[in-house]
């Protein structure tokens, strides 16, 4: 779907009939004959467009540092997406997002439309933004891109420390599936964050994206909100490994316990066992002449038995 939009006297976004002419234009999961008509209006090479189709795409940049009036440039970064099915944990992947600065038009294009792409189109506060500053267009993807990565962090730190309490409670097969959930999801984040790290790098030494003072600022704040996204998986990474650690030795434990008590059990109800078999013998025995052996021998047991598990549970085996 191909969705056309330019910047109003009053700043705010609004929607454009004709995209041939567009300040802004969004394609969210493109098919080949809406590529291939950009493409040819534009005149930019097809895979800054079909890339976005690869899940598996890696962030770069294309003439960046060429003028807008003498290329297109491409910048194609990687955004969180929390992806939730409903039948197990929610899941964090990547995806994703070009953004292709042609001598008049900015043009986005990903398979999903980021919760920020969609903010920034409806104009809500704190997601202000001007297709008519090509340069600053571009930076706001890359500051909302780091924000949401940090964002995303955090309720994955959330998580964390949720499965901190419920570990000493119980450890199931839930809990395993939800650490597996977070330990892919950082896999995700740690890679994708590496690789757009390079493009802010980048963009710091490219004349157009550093000629004032004030984009030169906010650029910087793009970089260090990055590097924060970077220490935060770091720390995630850290206590994930420590819980799944944890979450082993506490399993194992788990199942030595259960082994000490069934051999416990094993233990006192092979006393009853030992005594019937041994007056089950076609021998002399005590009490063969005496009226109730039989509840007798029943309570010898039954008090022998009491004083096992006794023993037992005073070391701790029961």
């Amino acid at each position: 779907m191909i969705q056309s939009y330019y910047t109003t006297k009053q700043g705010k976004i609004t929607h454009d009939i004709d995209f041939t002419h567009a300040e802004w234009l969004h394609l969210s999961d493109p098919t080949d004959d809406e590529i291939d008509g950009v493409v040819k209006h534009f005149g930019f090479p097809k895979d800054y467009l079909s890339s976005v189709l690869d899940p598996d795409e890696v962030s770069r940049y294309e003439n960046l540092e060429m003028k807008e009036s003498e290329s297109s440039s491409l910048a194609m970064f990687l955004y969180p997406l929390k992806v939730d099915d409903g039948l197990s944990d929610s899941e964090y992947i990547t995806r994703p997002l070009a953004v292709i600065l042609t001598a008049n038009t900015i043009i986005t294009a990903t398979v999903q439309t980021p919760d920020f792409i969609s903010n920034m189109i409806t104009n809500k506060p704190n997601y202000p933004s001007d297709s008519t500053n090509q340069e600053r267009f571009l930076l706001d993807i890359a500051w909302h891109i780091s924000s949401d990565y940090i964002s995303y962090l955090k309720e994955i730190n959330y998580k964390i420390e949720k499965l901190e309490d419920t570990l000493t409670k119980t450890t199931n097969n839930r809990q395993l599936f939800s650490l597996m959930a977070l330990q892919k999801s950082l896999v995700y984040f740690d890679t994708a964050i590496e690789s757009n790290h390079p493009i802010f790098k980048r963009l710091k030494n490219i004349e157009r994206f550093n000629q004032n003072k004030k984009s030169l600022s906010f650029l910087h704040d793009v970089v260090v909100e990055n590097q924060q996204a970077e220490a935060m998986i770091k720390q995630s990474n850290q206590m994930l490994e420590q819980i799944s650690a944890i979450f082993s030795s506490v399993i194992s434990n788990n199942l030595n316990n259960i082994m000490k008590v069934l051999t416990s059990i094993t233990i006192v109800l092979t006393i009853p066992n030992i005594i019937g078999a041994l007056w089950g013998m076609n021998v002399s025995l005590p009490f063969e002449d005496t009226p109730g052996a039989f509840w007798i021998l029943c309570l010898i047991s039954l008090i022998i038995c009491l004083v096992t598990v006794w023993m037992l549970r005073k070391k701790d085996y029961f």
